[in-house]
């Protein structure tokens, strides 16, 4: 991207400004088309709608509602922050980032819970209750790491960044492992919700494993897998341009200079 974008500084600030916008209208609506296809996904069809704890089967369906909305659209909403609000106070920016963050954090072990009781709680054929085993997937295997690197990717930047605070020294040499890390969790989530939508539909969808026919429901599934990607392609452009980082303020730089995030 930086060979891109500033070795051949192929583009003046004016062409920079309107591919960024247009990126970023691009990655809100994919995001938006995501979280519409899932509620539509999971609520429509033969699914049944959402319920909690009287229905596991039902319960089931908060576990890619919620991870599409937390770990997807929020974790990328959150890693653009310092791009989409690079001229705004440093406060304010990294507030706003840790906010959607913490929220994304809620969702996810929301969905999590979803998914265990789901399984935990399955009523077999005779009415009886049934448990599904746990942790046996490569979606659930990659999706368990997946959750713990982001648990742990939020408690070293609270530390680090916001409370206590390191100092200064230490934030500049964290701060391009903290950025890196973000993209690897990123492409794992991606990766994983895939692998989640592959197993979805494969054990329910019988109009193509068992009839050999692309039914609505399995249309509804493959387009969100594709908004999935769409949305986290747009972040993964926006975030790696070096040219939309932030930039410390003039006000900033005059009291302590600071690594742009």
């Amino acid at each position: 991207m930086s060979m891109i974008f500033e070795a051949h500084n192929i583009l003046n600030e004016h062409q920079s400004n309107r591919l960024f916008n247009g990126v970023l209208a691009a990655s809100q609506l994919f995001g938006i088309l995501t979280v519409l296809s899932v509620a539509i996904w999971m609520g429509g069809y033969n699914e049944g709608g959402f319920a909690w704890s009287e229905d596991p089967e039902k319960q089931f369906h908060y576990h890619p509602t919620f991870m599409s909305m937390g770990l997807i659209f929020l974790f990328g909403e959150a890693a653009i922050v310092y791009r989409v609000f690079r001229h705004e106070r440093k406060r304010f920016t990294k507030l706003l980032h840790m906010a959607i963050h913490s929220t994304a954090l809620i969702f996810m072990f929301i969905a999590l819970k979803a998914v265990l009781d789901s399984h935990d709680y399955h009523v077999g054929p005779n009415g009886k209750i049934a448990p599904i085993p746990n942790f046996f997937s490569i979606h659930s295997w990659i999706g368990i790491l997946t959750i713990i690197a982001y648990i742990l990717q939020y408690i070293f930047g609270f530390v680090t960044y916001l409370f206590p605070g390191l100092n200064m020294d230490l934030r500049k040499f964290s701060l391009p492992f903290h950025q890196l890390f973000g993209v690897i969790i990123l492409i794992a989530v991606t990766l994983t919700a895939l692998m989640g939508i592959t197993e979805r539909s494969a054990w329910k969808h019988t109009c193509w494993t068992k009839h050999g026919e692309l039914c609505s429901q399995q249309l509804i599934a493959n387009f969100l897998g594709i908004c999935i990607i769409g949305y986290t392609s747009c972040i993964l452009f926006i975030v790696l341009n070096p040219r939309w980082r932030r930039k410390p303020l003039p006000e900033e730089e005059s009291l302590q200079p600071l690594s742009a995030d």
